[in-house]
């Protein structure tokens, strides 16, 4: 039943097999995901990675690995980030402070205290949030095309995150930051590669160190102050939460913020609407991640050697669940290649699920919605042809490239 909805539903054609193991790097599949999910979750719902271990693609198993005791976050022993090895890696270290990489009771133990204080910043930060996207783009109007990902969505978000997390904005400093610490979510392949993610590590940890000695003198109400406020981290903790959280509110913002405007871009008559009054903004701006999900893959290893889907999988195997597949799986979602704000987004699995959930989830989508506000009240034209856009060969992501527009 599920092939028949697959290959014969409306309008769609039977997607191509893609060469197993999957590339999930390969030209086709940075161009466009969407045809090899639907292959594998019809044909291999997790399937070999070239580049190891295994991606899982059915919403129903992705939503069931958050919660099976046998999948942890922790990296295998055999891994470069590895516990083991905090005293020789800057980047070991630091995965061994925050919670996407850590198992219970630490994973808790982490968590906590950095939620709360999330949510004390968190509160509040609406007022500034939508001024300053709609200064950031004002900046552009006027001035010919622009890349609305590095001259909005990136200064954008690097400033508003800078403000959250409490500091100074350094552009320069935050991108070197952010790079660094995403590439910890992908397999490790380059020697020379990982010896440049724990120099950009090293640097980053001075950068926030200064800002964490500036808050205990002067508190504020930023993301530092609260977590010094709850007491009970180290400041090198305090700092390692702060990179988290940085980090996930820039290079996911900025791409999905230049998805929107491309879909608005796209459907004239939904964006008369919305600047009519007429639609939920919010709504939009789920339906865009939904199709075009930012983080396509994220990783977790087997902790206790089992069998899965035919599949004998050993201890320290790394399973990416692909949430862009699950976001687009006619058992969640029916009709799920169509664009509809108006449909049920509850299921959405855009930013984890229950404890593995992004705590900075509201922030994201508030830092979204604000830059999708800020464009529909004011006139653009999309000048880059949408077929033509290009995508970061980034493992796990769904990053465009050069998106141009013209805000008058």
């Amino acid at each position: 039943m599920r092939k028949l909805k697959s290959w014969f539903g409306a309008g769609r054609a039977k997607p191509a097999a893609p060469d197993l193991p999957v590339d999930l790097l390969s030209d086709a599949f940075v161009a466009d995901p969407a045809p090899t999910w639907a292959w594998l979750r019809d044909n291999a719902p997790l399937a070999p990675v070239k580049s190891g271990g295994y991606v899982m693609t059915r919403a129903a198993d992705i939503k069931a690995a958050f919660t099976d005791a046998r999948l942890g976050n922790a990296p295998s022993r055999f891994s470069m980030l590895a516990e083991k090895n905090r005293d020789r890696y800057v980047a070991a270290d630091v995965a061994a402070n925050i919670p996407p990489f850590l198992d219970k009771p630490r994973h808790v133990d982490m968590r906590k205290p950095l939620s709360a204080a999330f949510f004390d910043t968190f509160d509040g930060a609406e007022a500034w949030i939508g001024p300053l996207a709609e200064a950031h783009l004002a900046r552009l109007a006027g001035q010919g095309p622009q890349d609305i990902i590095t001259g909005f969505g990136r200064p954008f978000a690097t400033q508003a995150m800078a403000r959250f997390v409490g500091l100074d904005h350094d552009p320069a400093a935050i991108a070197r930051a952010t790079g660094a610490l995403f590439k910890l979510f992908a397999p490790i392949t380059d020697r020379a590669g990982f010896d440049d993610v724990n120099a950009g590590l090293e640097a980053t940890r001075h950068y926030i160190a200064g800002a964490v000695a500036a808050r205990h003198a002067t508190p504020g109400p930023d993301l530092i102050s609260h977590l010094i406020a709850r007491g009970g981290l180290t400041d090198i903790e305090i700092g390692d939460h702060a990179l988290l959280v940085l980090a996930d509110g820039i290079e996911n913002i900025e791409a999905a913020i230049a998805q929107v405007l491309i879909r608005l871009a796209s459907d004239p008559d939904h964006l008369a609407a919305l600047r009519a009054g007429e639609g939920d903004i919010a709504a939009t701006v789920m339906e865009v991640l939904r199709l075009e999900t930012p983080a396509q893959t994220i990783p977790r290893v087997v902790r206790e050697a089992h069998e899965r889907d035919g599949v004998q999988l050993t201890e320290g195997t790394p399973i990416f669940l692909a949430l862009g597949s699950a976001n687009r799986d006619p058992d969640l979602h029916p009709d799920p290649d169509r664009f509809d704000p108006t449909r049920d987004h509850s299921g959405v699995l855009m930013f984890g699920q229950g404890r593995h959930r992004c705590i900075g989830a509201p922030l994201g989508q508030m830092l979204v919605t604000q830059g999708a506000r800020a464009l529909v009240d004011r006139p653009f034209t999309l000048v880059t042809d949408p077929a033509r856009i290009t995508y970061h060969k980034r493992l796990g992501h769904r990053w465009p490239v050069d998106v141009l527009a013209r805000i008058d």
